[in-house]
């Protein structure tokens, strides 16, 4: 197949390209640098999402693309500064335009877009329990970001692309993403509940999001919001015990809220407030979940 990736050096985008590669796919990855590939199924094009009328990039993709996976955007965990929440909201939304611009010009349409996108599109609650059935208007940052992105992504189908929106939860890694800064005080001795503990964690083993990733890929019945997390969430001070315990680290300090809002201000909000997300289409049609609870990821990322 050939497949598109925007977002290719990231955290997860990396780890989707190594699979493809190894599946002897060729990858094209956009690139706002000049980079060279070393393998000959990988294939680096320079864009520039903040110049629409630049194109060029648009003659180094193949006649015919399988898959495009929609990974790009400014991170969320470097701090929200008006700037900064511009910025994620923005490389979204103009990476996304720039895509479809493509799509419409191909000769061939592109037969799938998986769309990345968050389970923020869900209202924080400590009781209520969220599926991909459940509908709601945009509520605060992270959903207004998630709304006008799936809205953009939508836009596919009118061209006839299945079009899916994929909601990342928590990504669970040793090296990358969240974990390793929330590993950290655990490591320094002073790791414990958060806020009031009863925040749910949403949380996926990075292995099995790549698996799910790939698998609405090809599964043409799937199409619309996927959730990919794992089946069973946790509210933070469980999930804080089993992380102590993977560590071998106590699990006593208590990190007042006041302390994370007066340190990350909006941001906090993914620390101390969550929802309890399930992936029912992933259930549906039969995912098979390798790490579906917490102390089976925990234990094969810091087994030894």
């Amino acid at each position: 197949m050939n497949v598109l990736i925007t977002g290719g050096s990231g955290f997860v985008g990396s780890r989707l390209t190594k699979i493809l590669r190894e599946e002897n796919d060729h990858v094209y990855i956009l690139t706002r640098s000049d980079r060279k590939s070393e393998h000959p199924f990988v294939h680096f094009i320079k864009y520039n999402p903040d110049d629409p009328s630049d194109d060029r990039w648009m003659q180094e993709l193949p006649l015919k693309v399988d898959i495009i996976y929609n990974l790009a955007g400014a991170s969320l965990q470097e701090k929200w500064t008006d700037s900064h929440k511009t910025a994620i909201y923005e490389s979204r939304m103009k990476v996304t335009r720039m895509l479809r611009m493509w799509a419409e010009q191909a000769e061939i349409t592109p037969q799938v877009l998986v769309n990345a996108s968050a389970i923020g599109y869900y209202p924080v609650s400590e009781k209520v329990q969220y599926d991909e059935g459940d509908a709601f208007a945009e509520h605060d940052f992270l959903s207004e970001v998630v709304v006008a992105w799936e809205a953009e992504a939508k836009k596919f189908e009118d061209l006839g692309t299945r079009t899916v929106f994929t909601r990342f939860g928590l990504i669970l890694d040793k090296d990358e993403g969240a974990l390793p800064q929330m590993a950290l005080p655990y490591k320094m001795g002073v790791g414990g509940p958060i806020g009031s503990g009863n925040q749910w964690y949403s949380w996926i083993h990075i292995e099995d999001l790549l698996n799910a990733l790939l698998f609405v890929g090809v599964h043409s019945e799937i199409s619309g919001p996927v959730n990919l997390t794992a089946p069973m969430p946790l509210r933070q001070k469980h999930f804080s015990k089993y992380l102590s315990t993977a560590l071998g680290k106590p699990d006593f300090f208590h990190t007042p809220s006041f302390l994370i809002e007066k340190l990350l201000g909006e941001q906090s909000m993914l620390i101390l407030k969550g929802q309890y997300v399930l992936p029912e289409v992933l259930m549906e049609n039969d995912f098979k979940f390798l790490f579906p609870t917490l102390e089976i990821a925990l234990e094969d990322l810091y087994g030894q």
